[in-house]
């Protein structure tokens, strides 16, 4: 029965309809279900976040979120970083290449760029901190000396920027990635160090028995081929029956007869496969119900 899943199989339910791109199709392919989507994405993330295994080790939402825009700024980060020192070397190739070559401001670009790049390119296979930190030396640089910011200022770029506008780009992308390196380090602490309550692990739960029960439910009044039903319902009915059979094993057996010689079953009147405290039928009637319950 759904409500015998644990929290990992919960996960692992959901996961195909959520990050399987052919089964997202599929699940949105079906209209009696493709208006819940949004609310299993919610439900998947709710039982996501209060995972054991998830909060040691695998990322939450939230800090997903932050990787993959920290990962996106470094990719531009880094672009920009080559983008001017590739171009104060072309300027350099350019002085050299004038009839008389220009010797005096080519030893300019060879200058700064090592004030730039004191380590070469290598700075774009440092950390996300080291990257922000060297940004944060060059803005100081430009800061302390205007002369370095006017000689880029007379490099021409991309279209009517100029190099100096491409380094103020890339120093963007350096503060950009200080500030998501503390809200990470941040969330991480905070995740790290906040257990999930039994509240928010039965809230989580909760969420999840509504909505999947609910997709059940409709795809039984579906027209959608058979094969994309069984796609989408038959892992969870498999589990679920899977489930409820391990929680009828686990149960301790009642003694037949007490000592005074009374039996100590349920009365010949009580349903058959019926605990007694639940009432909810034997599990493999699930698939012949659609596992709606």
């Amino acid at each position: 029965m759904l409500k015998h899943l644990n929290i990992d199989e919960m996960v692992a339910l959901l996961s195909p309809w959520v990050e399987d791109p052919e089964q997202r199709r599929l699940f949105l392919a079906i209209p009696e279900i493709a208006a819940l989507y949004p609310r299993v994405v919610e439900a998947h993330e709710a039982v996501l976040a209060v995972q054991p295994s998830s909060r040691g080790g695998r990322m939450s939402p939230k800090l997903r979120a932050i990787f993959d825009e920290t990962s996106e700024v470094d990719r531009r980060h880094d672009h920009l970083a080559r983008a001017v020192s590739y171009g104060i070397d072309a300027h350099r190739e350019l002085c050299l290449a004038e009839a008389p070559s220009d010797a005096a401001r080519a030893a300019q670009c060879d200058a700064v760029q090592k004030q730039l790049f004191p380590g070469g390119l290598s700075i774009v296979n440092a950390s996300m901190l080291a990257e922000a930190g060297n940004t944060t030396r060059i803005a100081r640089l430009l800061e302390d000396e205007p002369a370095v910011g006017n000689f880029l200022r007379s490099i021409p770029a991309h279209g009517k920027a100029s190099q100096l506008d491409v380094v103020k780009r890339w120093l963007a992308k350096g503060r950009e990635l200080q500030t998501l390196e503390r809200a990470r380090a941040e969330l991480e602490a905070a995740e790290t160090t906040a257990p999930a309550s039994k509240t928010t692990i039965q809230a989580a739960r909760s969420q999840w028995f509504k909505i999947v029960a609910l997709v059940l439910s409709n795809l039984e009044l579906s027209r959608a081929p058979a094969r994309d039903i069984e796609i989408i319902r038959g892992p969870v009915l498999r589990a679920s029956s899977r489930a409820g059979k391990r929680y009828a094993n686990s149960k301790p057996q009642a003694p037949q007869e007490d000592d005074a010689g009374i039996p100590a079953t349920e009365p010949s009147g009580a349903p058959q496969g019926e605990p007694g405290e639940g009432a909810h039928g034997d599990a493999s009637a699930l698939v012949s119900r659609g596992g709606t319950r």
